[in-house]
């Protein structure tokens, strides 16, 4: 089995267990890529506390753009690295105005997916990730997103190698038909069964396609 028909039967299986998805917008490109960066390294709930906080203190685009970038930093405190992330918001904010006229990135969806990625990636502080996330849940534009469960899910599974960068891989091996559901389902699957500490392997639907019920964690996860 290589490594496409193995992606395509891990799908399968987390499907039985997590449910099919059908895809819906979470949002305007430009609110998701705020919130994107807003969660980098930190959970929803702290992302969405700053979020929301973020909506309530400063309710228009210009508002954050003309504001000092500590009193945008103290908004969004509860998400972390708060200072550095309210540059970031503010730079992009600017960069989008200057270029299109408007804090608006709803022409992103007349463009190839391929398009709408290089647009997005050269805003600074936005990777593959944070891009993916904008294309696949708002756009509809598939770009497979990895997030810390699915880096940690797919090198235990072997699909992902030491030094490879797994966006690339990933987005080589998953369907562009399943981009939404099955990033969605390894999410659910990490925070539920292949947790970080004690993965529940026993407990764990796609355990017979995984090396580490036989041969343990990845070199990388174990303790020296």
């Amino acid at each position: 089995m290589n490594a496409r028909e193995k992606v395509k039967k891990l799908a399968a299986r987390l499907e039985q267990k997590y449910g099919s998805l059908k895809w819906e917008s979470q949002g305007d490109p430009l609110e998701i890529l705020v919130l994107t960066i807003l969660s980098q390294n930190t959970n929803d709930t702290n992302r969405d506390r700053a979020f929301a906080s973020l909506k309530k203190k400063f309710p228009a685009y210009e508002s954050i753009v003309r504001s000092p970038t500590e009193k945008v930093a103290e908004a969004i405190k509860e998400g972390g690295l708060h200072h550095q992330k309210a540059k970031r918001i503010q730079e992009v904010l600017k960069k989008i105005k200057a270029e299109h006229g408007a804090y608006d990135l709803n022409y992103l969806k007349d463009l190839s997916t391929e398009e709408a990625f290089n647009e997005l990636i050269k805003f600074d502080g936005v990777g593959k990730k944070t891009t993916g996330v904008v294309l696949t849940f708002s756009l509809n534009k598939p770009y497979f997103p990895v997030d810390t469960h699915i880096d940690r899910i797919t090198h235990r599974l072997g699909l992902v190698k030491k030094g490879q960068d797994p966006h690339d891989v990933m987005n080589a091996l998953v369907p562009k038909e399943l981009t939404y559901q099955f990033h969605l389902h390894l999410i659910w699957h990490g925070r539920a069964t292949c947790k970080a500490r004690k993965p529940l392997c026993d407990q764990c639907v796609i355990a017979d396609l995984c090396p580490v019920p036989t041969q343990g964690l990845p070199l990388r996860e174990r303790r020296k």
